[in-house]
């Protein structure tokens, strides 16, 4: 465990010089600027001190895709990018993005990468996939060990979804489809080094696809019921219980399928979204079937042929290359993702003992919390904030600023929040320092696959 993987580095790499990277940072807004001329009288700012971005242009593949974004300060932080080649970078700045150091390098293929820190100094990546792999660091990235997570374990499959509430307890469904619920759910105690197979955390023929722990003891799924139930653990995930969720007005559908996305916000609050899909209606396009998650991909008929629609959920929280394909059928592009039909949200302060269905924003856009209560949303050019735990909000806010990927918001505190997004075919942060009043734009830098 302690040996460092190849692809780790101990150095900081080269960066341009800050005046040079200033200068070109300056020519591609002005650039972006010009051509948005129509967008900015759409779409004001008030205060707000971000450009416009240019949209991505068809047919343009972008060097990389942001897949996290972790800041533990509002000058310390990391981001991790994705590339096409199957390969992903690790860049880590401590002066609020000013320079970047690459700080790890590995192969990812299409399953996405984990990062999650705890301080300035300890850190977990995951690799997802079949060939899925943790490296640690206890130095803020300077040195990295790495192990495959099923090195010498009788397990087959592929790790789908990753959660560390610290650097020593950490959890991953394994994808099995011979098994109920279609994954098992492994736990650590030590770091990644040992795993303990507690087996399918959901019941009967519910299927789960992600797994998120807020500390060693508490932890809630994303999941597929026949019923409108969330699950949640108290034991570290050896046993899980069901529960219920309130109806809308309106009440629940009798029949159909429930997709459930339940994790804490801050201290015990919780939120939890609810997707429902009508069971297929023979050939005639009414109805559809969940079939998977993240994205989530619905598969239903259009005029009797078979087509699956990508769609995403308020609380979404992966951001990669997969999204690119969000709100789409077949594939096929689409300019914004599309939200899923027949969402309901809500919210609980008190550890999913009491739920309240909430009524946040619709537009797609990325979500935060500062804590239980005070919440941020941020869509294209807007904001909007709630501080009853989502249950009210203020009316759009303009900002300039461009859409978050999904979970890349992060609320720091009620002055300091970061959030990633692509301008085009370049990766971007904005971050404020003020509340949110003024943004500023961070151009990240060009990267190497290697």
């Amino acid at each position: 465990m302690d040996s460092q993987p190849p692809d780790a580095f101990e150095h900081d790499l080269p960066v341009e010089p800050a005046r040079a990277r200033r200068g070109i940072s300056l020519i591609f807004i002005s650039l972006l600027v010009i051509s948005l001329t129509g967008l900015a009288y759409l779409h004001p700012s008030l205060g707000a001190t971000a450009s416009p971005v240019a949209p991505p242009a068809p047919g343009v593949a972008a060097t990389y895709q942001l897949s996290a974004v972790d800041f533990v300060t509002p000058r310390t932080g990391w981001f991790a990018a994705t590339f096409d080649s199957g390969r992903f970078a690790l860049m880590h700045t401590t002066d609020a993005g000013n320079h970047w150091a690459r700080q790890l390098s590995g192969d990812v293929g299409s399953a996405g990468v984990y990062v999650n820190f705890f301080d300035s100094n300890q850190g977990v990546i995951a690799v997802l996939g079949p060939q899925s792999v943790i490296y640690r660091t206890g130095d803020a990235g300077r040195r990295w060990s790495g192990q495959p997570v099923l090195s010498g374990v009788p397990y087959l499959g592929s790790v789908s979804s990753v959660s560390f509430a610290d650097a020593m307890h950490g959890w991953l469904l394994l994808s099995t489809p011979t098994v109920a619920g279609g994954a098992e759910l492994l736990r650590t105690t030590d770091g990644g080094a040992t795993w303990t197979n507690l087996g399918s955390p959901v019941a009967g023929s519910d299927i789960v696809y992600a797994v998120r722990f807020t500390n060693s003891l508490v932890g809630w799924l994303e999941s597929l019921s026949a019923k409108p139930h969330a699950y949640k653990s108290v034991d570290g995930g050896a046993s899980w219980r069901q529960v219920a969720l309130p109806p809308p007005a309106g009440g629940w559908p009798g029949t159909g399928q429930f997709f459930v996305a339940a994790h804490a916000t801050q201290d015990t609050g919780v939120v939890a979204t609810v997707a429902t899909f009508a069971p297929p209606y023979g050939r005639s396009g009414i109805g559809g079937n969940v079939v998977a998650y993240p994205p989530l991909t619905v598969r239903t008929f259009d005029g009797g042929v078979p087509v699956s629609y990508m769609y995403v959920t308020f609380i979404d929280t992966t951001s990669s290359s997969s999204w690119s394909a969000a709100g789409t059928k077949n594939g096929s592009a689409s300019s914004s993702p599309v939200q899923a039909p027949n969402q309901v949200q809500l919210g609980s302060l008190d550890g999913g003992s009491t739920w309240n269905v909430i009524a946040p924003p619709k537009a797609p856009g990325a979500i935060g919390y500062s804590d239980a209560q005070d919440w941020w949303w941020i869509g294209s050019g807007a904001w909007s904030t709630s501080s009853d735990g989502g249950t009210t909000w203020t009316p759009y806010r303009n900002l300039g600023v461009p859409q978050p990927l999904p979970g890349s918001l992060q609320v720091l505190d009620p002055g300091h929040a970061w959030f990633g997004a692509m301008a085009g075919t370049r990766a971007i942060l904005e971050n404020t320092n003020d509340g949110g009043t003024h943004w500023q734009m961070t151009i990240l830098p060009a990267i190497n696959p290697s």
